[in-house]
């Protein structure tokens, strides 16, 4: 699976991050088949431009989450405190164009709508644990001001990523490819659909009044709570209820 990007202009990250800096964001998520991704990605303005970085325009990620002993992220969000947070660390796989870089990043919710992320450069070797150097960027940025005690990986995800940005609005979207959970002990699950967000300040993007007029409509699913919950369902997960039967059963 894959979107055709060749015939539409690029974007550095640079300036994709330049002109588009959504650290502070709404995004809305959907799960949607290939044959309707490729008919969407078909339909955007001639504007749309795509995340290009030495020729290359999909990129593969390797996320570990990390999470307490009584899975204290995990169920700040599944029981929806208004205050939630998650810790991961993220490598952007290496290329023909570039080596693997990678970042720790603290990712929280404040409020009802609103995600607010801050990431640190990182050693991808070090993907696997949080250094000295993490566990002070985490007290830094964290709520409480500390890192929460007896934090280890808890679920890796792996997917291709393709991005697109509306430089006429400001939004932005992901297409994630063949995403797979490897919840460690727990085993792992495959999810054969794409995973696309959208990310704006505010209002309705472009992609996503094309997907509701398709009567696509936003979905609940988080990769790192859905897939936790589908390989593990001791844990609570009627918040993914409707996710995890229609596409991880």
């Amino acid at each position: 699976m894959s979107i055709d990007t060749s015939h539409r202009p690029s974007i550095s990250l640079d300036a994709l991050t330049a002109e588009g800096d959504l650290q502070t964001r709404r995004d809305r998520k959907y799960i949607v088949e290939q044959s309707v991704v490729t008919r969407l990605v078909a339909g955007l303005s001639p504007e749309t431009q795509v995340l290009d970085i030495g020729g290359i325009r999909e990129f593969g990620y390797r996320t570990t989450y990390f999470d307490t002993p009584d899975m204290a992220s995990y169920l700040g969000a599944a029981h929806r405190r208004r205050r939630r947070w998650k810790i991961r660390t993220r490598v952007y796989e290496a290329t023909a164009a570039s080596a693997a870089t990678a970042k720790v990043e603290v990712k929280q919710r404040e409020g009802r709508e609103m995600n607010t992320k801050v990431a640190l450069d990182y050693d991808p070797a070090d993907s696997a644990v949080l250094t000295d150097v993490a566990d002070r960027f985490i007290a830094d940025h964290l709520f409480a001001n500390t890192t929460p005690a007896g934090l280890a990986p808890s679920l890796i995800t792996t997917y291709r990523r393709s991005t697109v940005f509306d430089p006429i609005s400001g939004s932005r979207a992901t297409f994630d490819f063949g995403l797979k959970c490897d919840g460690l002990s727990y085993g792992s699950v495959e999810l054969d659909h794409v995973v696309l967000e959208t990310k704006s300040a505010g209002q309705a993007s472009s992609l996503d009044r094309a997907l509701w007029a398709e009567g696509i409509r936003p979905i609940r699913v988080s990769k790192y709570c859905t897939g936790l919950a589908a390989l593990r369902p001791e844990l609570p997960r009627n918040k993914w209820h409707r996710t995890l039967k229609t596409y991880f059963a």
